[in-house]
């Protein structure tokens, strides 16, 4: 599914020089819980796997939205 993200609250991780994230689950659309947490690397940057958790679909990953 696509969806459109343009005006909708996110979810920033760090200080100053965080990852943004958009906490909707990218399969049914719906507004997830963000971890407290993400798992990053300052080498390889963002790891993979799930970063919220739906009611519907479980454990998901956010779409990412990029850094500040």
């Amino acid at each position: 599914m696509m969806y459109s993200y343009e005006g909708m609250r996110r979810v920033v991780y760090g200080d100053g020089d965080g990852g943004t994230f958009v906490p909707v689950c990218p399969i049914c659309g719906r507004f997830v819980k963000a971890d407290k947490t993400i798992r990053f690397n300052y080498m390889t940057g963002l790891m993979p796997g799930p970063t919220a958790t739906c009611k519907r679909c479980g454990r998901v990953e956010m779409p990412f939205d990029g850094f500040i």
